[in-house]
């Protein structure tokens, strides 16, 4: 696993009025203070402003790559946490104006802002200051902690866009549920009163990967959790992932992984041996 290397981590309190540039990833966390800031897209354009005159600051997460401009002014009361990371897998693409998380071919979307709730912001100021804490101290182990709890900020960050309750997000709730294959796609979508094409291609633009896809996906993760960690027999596997048999199952390991349940269970570490 490849961790976010952490460049410099701390927090600013003082008043300031400046602009920059930044030449790598910013995570931060704005607390209070700011009496007015702008952030800018690589190619100039605005991408966020904030006037104190007008609004109140709501706490938030932002992140920023390469290339964003910044141009603020904070007051004496200013809390702003910021760590600078080095992590090649996050990235802007120019042609949307949007952040991506790549994993494994899978180009994530990233809200470059999240508002945060005051139990929210208590909670990431105690892990940015505990972050900081352990980056300073230099040793090995202390790092390794604090570039863990770096992915754990960016997990915050893996938010689906729009609507929970829309029917895109309804749709994958309905393949997640469906763990025995009970409906095709087409059935789950009739039920929701929706159109297939529609939701395949909403689905697939929002999760970046296909329904059938994704149920594909979730029906590998059951198959290889009850070979690691239960005793049922092969057949019985089958059942739990709704096949009609051992043979199907078989088939389906064979043409995703190209070797059978067996050799898959024999190649995992500290399983019993069929």
């Amino acid at each position: 696993m490849i961790l976010p290397k952490i460049l410099n981590a701390g927090v600013y309190r003082h008043a300031q009025r400046s602009e920059q540039t930044i030449q790598a990833i910013h995570l931060a966390l704005h607390i209070r203070g700011a009496v007015w800031n702008n952030m800018y897209y690589p190619d100039g354009t605005l991408c966020s402003t904030f006037d104190a005159r007008k609004e109140d600051m709501t706490p938030h997460l932002s992140i920023a790559t390469r290339g964003f401009r910044f141009a603020f002014e904070f007051d004496s009361t200013r809390e702003n946490w910021v760590i600078i990371i080095a992590f090649p897998a996050i990235e802007y693409h120019a042609d949307d104006h949007r952040i991506y998380w790549n994993y494994q071919g899978h180009a994530l979307p990233l809200p470059q802002q999240i508002p945060l709730t005051e139990t929210e912001c208590s909670a990431l100021r105690q892990t940015f200051s505990t972050l900081c804490q352990l980056h300073r101290s230099a040793l090995p182990q202390n790092m390794l902690e604090s570039e863990l709890m770096v992915l754990q900020i960016l997990q915050r960050f893996l938010q689906s866009p729009g609507n929970d309750d829309d029917d895109v997000e309804l749709l994958r709730r309905r393949l997640a549920e469906d763990t025995l294959w009970k409906h095709s796609i087409a059935e789950h979508c009739r039920f929701l009163g929706a159109n297939r094409d529609r939701l395949r291609r909403e689905f697939t633009a929002r999760y970046k990967i296909a329904p059938g896809d994704y149920r594909i996906q979730m029906r590998l993760h059951k198959i290889f959790y009850l070979l690691a960690y239960s005793d049922l027999s092969f057949k019985e596997i089958a059942f739990q992932v709704g096949m009609k048999n051992q043979s199907h199952l078989s088939a389906f390991i064979r043409e995703r992984c190209g070797k059978s349940p067996s050799e898959l269970k024999r190649g995992r570490p500290g399983l019993p041996k069929d």
